[in-house]
């Protein structure tokens, strides 16, 4: 069943998407739900971003498993400087099954892929009007 998003608040959500195309297209839906998009294309670069935007992000939505640095890693990292910071993860089934496994995992949000308008507005707005995932993940624990 997928979930009806609600009206968007004109949030902002740093998309950290290493996939031109998978990038593109989110920040396209987004932008036309009324969010305000920064993107990246890598954790060092969404870093940066948060360094310059922090006060202004309402949700980090990141590719989960990544080169380098994955998103929990990345999620982890923003997120001890903003606890409240909201964060949702793309993924695949097999990604989400296996994150949640873990004991860090337990409260994470995914979105999987291939998404809609329909299906990314909606777990979009869910993270956002959810208590943020640290503070889930550390009750969890």
């Amino acid at each position: 069943m997928e979930i009806e998003p609600a009206p968007p608040g004109g949030e902002t959500i740093l998309l950290v998407e290493p996939e031109a195309d998978t990038r593109t297209l989110a920040a396209f839906l987004l932008s036309k739900m009324g969010y305000r998009v920064l993107e990246a294309r890598s954790a060092g670069e969404a870093c940066k971003i948060y360094a310059d935007c922090a006060s202004s992000i309402d949700l980090l939505l990141t590719e989960a498993p990544m080169h380098n640095i994955n998103g929990h890693e990345l999620a982890r990292l923003l997120s001890a400087g903003d606890p409240a910071l909201r964060v949702l993860f793309l993924s695949d089934v097999g990604y989400e099954k296996l994150a949640r496994g873990a004991p860090a995992g337990a409260g994470a949000r995914f979105v999987r892929r291939p998404f809609t308008l329909r299906s990314l507005g909606g777990k979009v707005r869910q993270a956002l009007d959810a208590a943020p995932a640290i503070a889930v993940a550390r009750s969890a624990g």
